[in-house]
Protein backbone atom coordinates (compact mmCIF):
# COMPACT_ATOMS: atom_id res chain seq x y z
CA UNK A 1 0.00 0.00 0.00
CA UNK A 2 1.41 3.54 -1.20
CA UNK A 3 2.21 5.65 1.84
CA UNK A 4 -0.52 8.23 0.26
CA UNK A 5 -3.41 5.41 0.52
CA UNK A 6 -2.31 4.58 4.24
CA UNK A 7 -2.21 8.38 5.29
CA UNK A 8 -5.78 8.48 3.90
CA UNK A 9 -7.15 6.79 7.18
CA UNK A 10 -5.74 8.74 9.75
CA UNK A 11 -6.40 12.54 10.63
CA UNK A 12 -3.33 13.30 12.56
CA UNK A 13 -0.93 10.12 12.36
CA UNK A 14 1.79 10.18 15.10
CA UNK A 15 3.28 7.02 14.71
CA UNK A 16 4.14 5.11 11.68
CA UNK A 17 5.74 1.75 11.77
CA UNK A 18 5.59 -2.04 10.15
CA UNK A 19 3.83 -4.69 11.86
CA UNK A 20 4.53 -8.55 11.93
CA UNK A 21 1.17 -10.10 11.09
CA UNK A 22 0.53 -14.01 12.39
CA UNK A 23 -2.15 -16.69 12.71
CA UNK A 24 -5.14 -16.11 10.06
CA UNK A 25 -4.12 -13.39 7.98
CA UNK A 26 -6.39 -11.87 5.39
CA UNK A 27 -5.60 -9.46 2.55
CA UNK A 28 -7.86 -6.90 1.84
CA UNK A 29 -8.06 -3.71 -0.84
CA UNK A 30 -6.53 -1.34 1.97
CA UNK A 31 -4.12 -3.74 3.51
CA UNK A 32 -4.64 -6.88 5.98
CA UNK A 33 -6.45 -8.02 9.02
CA UNK A 34 -4.92 -10.95 11.35
CA UNK A 35 -5.63 -13.08 13.91
CA UNK A 36 -2.50 -11.80 15.53
CA UNK A 37 -0.19 -8.80 15.46
CA UNK A 38 2.59 -6.53 17.21
CA UNK A 39 4.73 -4.02 16.30
CA UNK A 40 8.41 -3.96 14.76
CA UNK A 41 9.45 -0.94 14.36
CA UNK A 42 8.40 2.65 15.07
CA UNK A 43 8.96 5.85 14.27
CA UNK A 44 7.57 9.41 15.54
CA UNK A 45 6.62 11.64 12.69
CA UNK A 46 5.75 15.88 12.56
CA UNK A 47 1.97 14.87 11.47
CA UNK A 48 1.93 18.29 9.62
CA UNK A 49 4.99 17.47 7.63
CA UNK A 50 3.98 13.78 6.54
CA UNK A 51 0.81 15.42 5.15
CA UNK A 52 2.64 17.75 3.38
CA UNK A 53 6.21 16.54 2.43
CA UNK A 54 5.91 12.57 3.03
CA UNK A 55 7.71 10.32 5.50
CA UNK A 56 11.28 11.47 4.18
CA UNK A 57 10.93 14.77 5.91
CA UNK A 58 8.95 14.47 8.81
CA UNK A 59 10.73 14.35 11.51
CA UNK A 60 9.88 14.87 15.05
CA UNK A 61 11.57 17.34 17.64
CA UNK A 62 9.17 17.57 20.23
CA UNK A 63 5.93 16.09 21.76
CA UNK A 64 3.63 18.75 22.89
CA UNK A 65 0.68 17.52 25.60
CA UNK A 66 -2.78 19.66 24.68
CA UNK A 67 -4.75 20.60 27.49
CA UNK A 68 -7.28 17.39 27.24
CA UNK A 69 -4.17 15.30 27.34
CA UNK A 70 -3.82 14.34 23.35
CA UNK A 71 0.11 14.14 22.51
CA UNK A 72 0.63 15.89 19.37
CA UNK A 73 4.63 15.54 17.64
CA UNK A 74 6.04 18.24 16.00
CA UNK A 75 8.81 19.38 14.31
CA UNK A 76 10.55 22.24 15.73
CA UNK A 77 8.94 24.98 12.66
CA UNK A 78 5.52 23.42 13.38
CA UNK A 79 5.94 23.79 17.31
CA UNK A 80 6.77 27.33 16.50
CA UNK A 81 4.15 28.32 14.45
CA UNK A 82 1.55 26.32 16.95
CA UNK A 83 2.82 28.93 19.72
CA UNK A 84 2.90 32.49 17.21
CA UNK A 85 -1.04 31.01 16.43
CA UNK A 86 -1.62 31.57 20.46
CA UNK A 87 -1.95 27.45 20.54
CA UNK A 88 -1.89 26.33 24.54
CA UNK A 89 0.29 23.22 25.66
CA UNK A 90 0.17 21.68 28.63
CA UNK A 91 3.83 20.71 28.33
CA UNK A 92 6.26 19.64 25.45
CA UNK A 93 9.25 17.22 26.07
CA UNK A 94 11.81 16.55 23.46
CA UNK A 95 10.74 13.81 20.90
CA UNK A 96 13.98 11.39 22.32
CA UNK A 97 12.37 10.92 25.62
CA UNK A 98 9.54 9.57 24.23
CA UNK A 99 10.40 7.91 21.27
CA UNK A 100 12.93 6.52 22.93
CA UNK A 101 9.83 5.26 25.68
CA UNK A 102 7.95 4.01 22.80
CA UNK A 103 10.36 1.91 21.37
CA UNK A 104 11.16 0.60 25.08
CA UNK A 105 7.67 0.04 25.73
CA UNK A 106 7.35 -2.20 22.57
CA UNK A 107 10.39 -3.54 22.86
CA UNK A 108 11.19 -2.90 19.13
CA UNK A 109 13.42 -0.61 17.14
CA UNK A 110 12.95 2.59 15.35
CA UNK A 111 11.95 2.48 12.05
CA UNK A 112 14.41 3.95 9.14
CA UNK A 113 14.32 7.31 7.54
CA UNK A 114 13.26 6.26 4.32
CA UNK A 115 15.24 8.21 1.50
CA UNK A 116 14.07 10.76 -0.23
CA UNK A 117 12.61 10.36 -3.72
Amino acid sequence: MTEDRLLRWTRSPAVIGTVALWGRVIEHDYGYRAEFAYPQRLRLVCHVCIWRYGLHQAECDVVARMERGRLVPLCGDHLDLSLRCGLRFRSVNPAREVHGALLGEYAVDPLPVPLAA
